[in-house]
């Protein structure tokens, strides 16, 4: 008999896309789950298939909205999505596979722009989905091969409830990778499997992407800051890019060999974003070449501003406790 899971679903409302996501986990390939639907308020719509179940939360962050959902779930797997995301029909059915292997904690894969998405959702998708402009974080945004990883986002992952921890309600988005930290922590590795997919609406508008990679690299240092350890150097590397992006044009009006250095490598830098942004359609070409520039500029200083001034979240509640 196929182990039970309960999907996870936080949200504001029961919307369009919310309703949505249920009814394609509506149809997985699987047998043995139930949808917890985390809404603030109580839903007006009515679900008649026993699977689905309506928990009122009020008015909190998504961490509290899962910790809640685990806390009433009796399953032995969490499945958690985002409520602007849909899954392909063997998401659970292909990552409960992975869990015959008992050192795997957490399995997750990527979060595809889906199909449907406006232009300027598809334009984020390429953009996140660039090496150069994710690095590492790339795999969540397209399909590659399977590798252990040191995390995954909350959008699409299923974790073993031995491996799980409370999500920290101080983070708006960074709670995710300090409960992937946790799951390493105790010993458990994380999958990132290819066939574990889920389509993720981006934001659908250029400056909302932009305020969205401000809030990632805010809530990261925050995180970093508070649970520093030398493995999470590699969260510095935008705001370094920024700090000597500003460093190289000052200097440049005072000294002729930084000038010139600085001229080359921001050469070297254009070069390789607009190689790396090269789109069948000129027009998508162009945004996502902007858009790759701007990322990395926004990004980095969310991560500034986050190391320089403190988490004002950081004495809220922490969420409730899932064991």
């Amino acid at each position: 008999m196929d182990k039970k899971v309960s999907i996870i679903i936080p949200c504001r409302e029961i919307d369009a896309m919310t309703e949505k996501c249920i009814l394609e986990c509506l149809k997985l390939n699987y047998s043995n789950f139930e949808i917890l639907v985390l809404p603030d308020e109580k839903s007006k719509e009515n679900f008649k298939n026993k699977k689905v179940k309506i928990i009122k939360t009020g008015k909190v962050k998504p961490a509290f909205k899962r910790n809640l959902g685990m806390r009433k779930s009796n399953a032995k797997f969490f499945a958690f999505i985002d409520s602007d995301a849909y899954p392909e029909k063997d998401w659970l059915k292909n990552a409960i596979e992975y869990f015959k292997d008992e050192k795997i904690g957490i399995v997750g894969g990527p979060n595809l722009t889906p199909p449907e998405a406006n232009f300027w959702e598809k334009i984020s998708g390429h953009i996140l989905a660039n090496f150069f402009v994710s690095g590492k974080g790339d795999i969540r945004y397209k399909i590659t091969k399977n590798r252990h990883t040191h995390e995954l986002p909350s959008c699409n992952y299923i974790s073993r409830k031995e491996a799980s921890s409370e999500y920290d309600s101080c983070y708006l988005t960074a709670e995710d990778s300090k409960f992937c930290f946790y799951c390493i922590k105790q010993g458990y590795k994380i999958l990132y499997a290819n066939d574990v997919v889920v389509y993720h609406h981006r934001r659908d508008t250029f400056k909302k992407h932009l305020k969205q990679m401000w809030i990632y690299g805010r809530d990261i240092a925050w995180l970093t800051k508070k649970e520093f350890s030398f493995d999470k150097m590699y969260y510095f590397i935008m705001s370094l890019f920024v700090v000597g992006f500003f460093a190289g044009v000052i200097l440049s009006f005072f000294v002729f060999w930084i000038r010139f250095l600085f001229l080359f490598c921001v050469f070297i830098y254009f070069f390789i974003m607009l190689i790396t942004s090269i789109n069948a359609n000129i027009k998508t070409t162009f945004w996502v070449f902007i858009g790759s520039i701007l990322t990395h500029f926004w990004y980095g200083l969310g991560f500034l501003y986050g190391i320089l001034f403190k988490n004002k979240n950081a004495e809220a509640s922490k969420g409730l406790n899932v064991r």
